[in-house]
């Protein structure tokens, strides 16, 4: 009789226990994430073996690299000591895409002449790059693999999917932000006296 009326006890203790909450099971995985980066370093490698065979060929132009990633040479380059544009500096200039081997995709009347707020508009990032690179009156090319043109969405227009694309930008003028502001101040204290 007490043996039977341990094991009640006992299994009344055991049933009152509170019973655990299950936890689910996660099973992390990074292959996407791992595929993904591969296939885009492998992209970016071959876009760059295109653009260093481009440049292998051509003999008349010297070119440079910068630390953003793409490569350029100048049409015509500012000697005198202008400065570079610096944020928020105001930039007029005109520019031209075509693909990596020169076919012309948007010429310079497409475009027009752009004003640019240096750092505070959008463009797109090898165009912002570039264009501090430029001094007033100066012309260059640049060659930009597709991570810092248009990307795989491209342009949604005519620049396709991942393609690298060369553009050339000639920058017409830069008014520091200084002189902005204060052409801002004059013109609004001008509409405020009519």
């Amino acid at each position: 009789m007490r043996t039977i009326f341990a094991l009640l006890i006992l299994l009344l203790v055991v049933s009152c226990n509170k019973k655990e909450a299950r936890r689910p099971v996660m099973i992390k995985t990074d292959t996407f994430l791992k595929e993904s980066a591969k296939k885009n370093r492998e992209l970016l490698e071959d876009q760059e073996a295109v653009m260093d065979s481009i440049i292998a060929c051509d003999t008349l132009h010297t070119y440079l690299s910068s630390k953003d990633g793409f490569k350029y040479y100048y049409l015509s380059e500012n000697a005198a000591p202008d400065p570079l544009p610096q944020f928020g500096d105001q930039v007029e200039f005109t520019y031209s895409i075509s693909d990596i081997y020169g076919k012309e995709i948007y010429t310079k009347e497409d475009s027009k002449v752009i004003t640019y707020i240096v750092d505070k508009q959008e463009l797109f990032q090898g165009l912002r790059q570039a264009i501090k690179l430029l001094k007033v009156y100066e012309e260059a090319v640049f060659f930009f693999p597709s991570e810092i043109a248009f990307g795989y969405h491209g342009d949604k227009e005519k620049i396709g999917i991942n393609k690298p694309i060369r553009a050339q930008v000639h920058i017409l003028k830069i008014t520091p932000a200084k002189e902005e502001d204060a052409i801002d101040t004059a013109k609004e204290s001008a509409e405020g006296a009519n």
